[in-house]
């Protein structure tokens, strides 16, 4: 980081300080990160960018901030790491594309996995260099996880994977995919799960991407025909995944709501562009619920970098943040409805479209909202 050891400790670091230190790293290197800011519509282009905007930061230290020394990291927590997001998304950076996930899939793969494990693999997944993919749906086993059927034997060596995963986030990108598996008999439902990172370069595995609504390949098909997992590739315990999981979750419906926050700012400024007397109270209302994201998503940042286990209540920040995610895109398409709703021949209008038919799947990912209000009914309210 500048003239800094990027290895050096970054817990006592005063937060003020070191967002002026990025900000004036990001504007010294305007020239080298202009055509790595922009955002997409193809998402190949996306993805391609996103990798070499990782491997710039790593190389220049900032990409290992927030994540542990012992796995490859600068330390710090993931207050550094947010406030990077935030330096990027106001330079002009157009989103994370496939690497959202290392707000999901890598706390998990540190506070579970095999640490020489991880020692191995984080390096490459914070360079950009090998990506994560997330394989917990089925067909039959979407809202109702436990349900899945997807199995592991193990054969006195490894364990041996026979199955499929539908949904999967960023499968077609993916070196590696962090599964959930059923270890247990079928009638130990959450209890017989065990969670594993699968190599998807693997012999047995087929990796087929769906193309959505919106255009893009960002879920795929996964099938596992007899493809080995050693023991080491275990994350968490056997029969433990379902713990291993609800961490995960926590963080999908939680702190990944920070990264998303980010990248409504632009967005607002677009709304705010075309408002007008019959309109500011529809662009204030998308303001303000920004603003209620960002709160919140504050203080799930502050209670992560705490090292505090984020429970149930997570559930709240993602019903915050897919309301605000569907009324700043509603709010954009009643003010301009022609970039948002209709085809177009630009780049950013194809951009808007795609962000736009996005969030109204946002209601479903990391868990429906109609299972949101169950888990804070149940576990929050105690009704």
């Amino acid at each position: 980081m500048g003239t800094k050891d990027p290895c050096e400790p970054l817990h006592e670091t005063n937060l003020g300080k070191f967002i002026e230190e990025f900000r004036n790293w990001v504007a010294a290197h305007e020239d080298e990160l202009a055509a790595l800011l922009p955002a997409y519509a193809d998402y190949d282009t996306r993805v391609d960018v996103a990798r070499r905007l990782r491997r710039v930061l790593f190389d220049a230290g900032w990409g290992r901030v927030g994540w542990p020394a012992e796995f490859g990291g600068s330390g710090g927590t993931i207050v550094h790491r947010a406030a990077i997001h935030d330096e990027l998304f106001r330079a002009g950076w157009g989103g994370p594309a496939l690497f959202e996930h290392l707000e999901i899939v890598a706390p998990t793969l540190v506070r579970f996995g095999d640490p020489e494990f991880v020692r191995n693999v984080l390096p490459a997944f914070l360079d950009g260099s090998q990506t994560w993919a997330q394989g917990f749906s089925e067909t039959e086993a979407g809202s109702d996880l436990a349900a899945l059927r997807t199995r592991a034997e193990f054969d006195g060596t490894d364990w041996v994977v026979n199955g499929a995963k539908i949904w999967t986030s960023w499968a077609k990108y993916a070196r590696w995919c962090l599964a959930l598996v059923r270890t247990g008999a079928a009638e130990e439902r959450h209890r017989g799960l065990t969670m594993m990172a699968i190599d998807l370069s693997a012999p047995g595995v087929d990796a087929r991407p769906i193309r959505q609504a919106n255009g893009t390949d960002e879920l795929g098909e996964v099938t596992f025909d007899r493809v080995h997992v050693p023991p080491g590739q275990v994350i968490g315990e056997v029969g433990g995944g379902w713990t291993a999981a609800m961490y995960l979750l926590a963080h999908e419906r939680g702190t990944l709501s920070w990264v998303r926050n980010c990248g409504y700012r632009e967005n607002l400024t677009l709304a705010s562009k075309k408002m007008t007397e019959n309109t500011d109270r529809q662009v204030g209302a998308a303001a303000l619920a920004i603003l209620g994201v960002r709160s919140t998503a504050i203080n799930l940042l502050a209670r992560e970098a705490a090292d505090e286990v984020l429970g149930a209540d997570s559930a709240f920040n993602k019903l915050l943040m897919t309301r605000t995610e569907q009324t700043m895109y509603d709010t954009l398409r009643d003010l301009d409805s022609a970039r948002v709703a209709l085809p177009g021949d630009s780049e950013p209008d194809l951009l808007l479209q795609q962000e736009y038919l996005f969030s109204r799947v946002v209601t479903i990912y990391g868990g429906s909202q109609q299972m949101q209000l169950t888990t804070i009914a149940r576990h929050v309210l105690g009704l």
